[in-house]
């Protein structure tokens, strides 16, 4: 038998399962962990001993997705996690043997889950989704009600700079998978995002690459292949040999590895924002429609977040393809001088070399 972790979402929340799937291993070190998640995902995982099988839930495909829940059907599992909280989901999971389903609770899904968790809304995700595995875990449990724990909830201000370097997320609730080891002075670009809104300014990535070339750093862009052309653009209008795309150009693991060795990142509110964070590296990051007291926040204690106080914010959980009124005020308003000045903040960090 095995502990089945479910989390079918975006890569950035299933960045944020490490802390659940790194506490299993230390709650029951005998029973191997399978995660279950979107293609191209799990290799990370497996590479750095956070599952020790992956099985590929392909939602873009009816066949692959029936092979795969045949898999999950054919199998007795001793405890199944499920911090994804989709009605597909649930009937997914209500045709699994287990022991003990764990889910968050939701007004329709008592018949789906045996144990259902009251999800602690105010608290960042990456505690909320370890929140689930605390209902089985006393020692876990006694560690959330801890003083330090409480002063982890999510902040409700839309001040800017937003420093996150304290207080300091405890080792126990990290999401570092291998060491920051920074070779020279590189920056990384995030750009991309899925969503639209969530995209800082083409314009202040390349007014910010100009301000760091010309303080001697090297910059490299990452992304997915889908992010490439953007990513390509901003590198052609900055016109230097100091800056490189590297977007599509690397696996998940790749990725991970190759931000262990640079400087600092500057990200949207992405699923690179929270690559970093396994890597260690040093990170300022721009939200615009979504807000921190949603819970999304950079996790990890190197990081800085730039972002507009405006009443129209959060417009909504993940943001949109358009701005709802137009604006985009909250992204539009960022000067590259001001992100520059959240890097600096950074450097003041023992943990970061500049």
């Amino acid at each position: 038998m095995a502990h089945l972790v479910f989390q079918t979402a975006f890569p950035g929340d299933l960045f944020l399962s490490i802390p659940l799937l790194k506490r299993i291993k230390e709650w029951d070190i005998k029973t191997p962990v399978v995660l279950a998640c979107r293609p191209g995902l799990g290799d990370f995982f497996k590479t750095y001993g956070l599952a020790d099988e992956v099985i590929t839930i392909d939602k873009k495909s009816t066949e692959k997705a029936s092979l795969a829940l045949a898999e999950l059907k054919s199998r007795s599992w001793d405890t199944v996690f499920v911090p994804h909280e989709s009605v597909r989901t649930a009937l997914w999971m209500w045709r699994l043997r287990a022991k003990r389903k764990v889910a968050f609770r939701l007004w329709w899904n008592g018949p789906f889950y045996d144990t259902r968790v009251l999800k602690p809304a105010d608290f960042p995700d990456a505690l909320r989704q370890l929140s689930l595995l605390a209902r089985v875990d006393s020692r876990l449990a006694e560690m959330f009600g801890s003083s330090e724990m409480q002063e982890l909830r999510s902040p409700s201000a839309q001040s800017s700079p937003f420093d996150f370097r304290v207080p300091q997320i405890p080792e126990w609730a990290g999401m570092q998978v291998i060491p920051h080891r920074p070779e020279g002075k590189r920056i990384f670009f995030a750009p991309g995002s899925v969503w639209a809104t969530k995209r800082w300014t083409a314009r202040g990535y390349e007014d910010l690459a100009r301000l760091l070339i010309a303080r001697g750093f090297d910059i490299e862009l990452v992304g997915s292949a889908d992010e490439r052309e953007l990513c390509e653009q901003i590198a052609a209008r900055v016109n230097s040999p100091r800056i490189k795309n590297r977007a599509g150009l690397t696996s998940l693991s790749e990725l991970v590895e190759k931000l262990s060795h640079g400087t600092a990142l500057i990200s949207n509110d992405s699923g690179a924002m929270h690559a970093a964070a396994a890597a260690g590296l040093p990170t300022v990051a721009l939200f615009g429609p979504t807000t921190l007291e949603l819970g999304f926040r950079p996790w990890q204690n190197h990081a800085v977040v730039v972002q507009r106080a405006l009443g129209c914010r959060p417009c909504g959980k993940h943001g949109h393809q358009k701005c709802p009124i137009g604006t985009h005020e909250c992204m539009e308003k960022i000067p590259a001088t001001e992100v520059l000045a959240a890097l600096d903040i950074l450097q003041r960090d023992t943990a970061a070399v500049f």
